[in-house]
């Protein structure tokens, strides 16, 4: 199995979804998360080779596997709280974020009029990027409104800039 040729043809997929201009989302969540499953491989993906999910009931720290927290502990962020759950098998329930939300993101990769997969990538590079949060601090972003949206006055560049507006202290790992 060429895994390269796995997360390439993610990029593919993000390449004919832009061109031919379309409105839906659905779809990207799971083509940017397959992507990057390719792209770091190891435990991002099972030993079928398929690429690793992070839903709710797998990612309460008492209840993780060792793959599960290696993958979390590579993630792009990881909040003070998240991280101490994490050490301390607290019952606390973690949430993989996309620092930027997966619509900011859809909509970034839009304003390319002519993507290749390699501009896709570059652009994801920058701008995909995950979190690891407590619910609790979930929660604070979604009453802060920023659930899929980022900052008002988000600089375009800071893609953690929804968890300073919220107070989400980074780990020091």
């Amino acid at each position: 199995m060429d895994l390269d040729k796995l997360k390439y043809s993610y990029l593919t997929y993000l390449k004919i979804h832009i061109e031919t201009q379309n409105p839906s989302g659905a779809l990207i969540r799971s083509f940017l998360d397959s992507w990057f499953a390719y792209k770091m491989q190891g435990n991002f993906l099972s030993n079928g080779k398929r690429e690793r999910w992070f839903n709710k009931k797998d990612i309460a720290p008492k209840r993780l596997t060792e793959a599960t927290k290696d993958c979390l502990l590579r993630m792009h962020f990881i909040s003070k709280n998240a991280l101490n759950a994490i050490n301390s098998e607290s019952e606390t329930v973690l949430i993989k974020d996309h620092a930027v939300p997966v619509k900011i993101v859809h909509k970034i990769l839009r304003q390319d009029l002519n993507p290749s997969e390699e501009s896709i990538e570059k652009l994801l590079q920058t701008y995909y990027s995950l979190g690891v949060l407590t619910s609790d601090e979930d929660k604070a972003l979604n009453k802060l409104g920023l659930k899929s949206e980022m900052p008002e006055d988000w600089d375009g560049v800071n893609v953690f800039a929804r968890y300073e507006k919220a107070g989400i202290q980074r780990a020091d790992i």
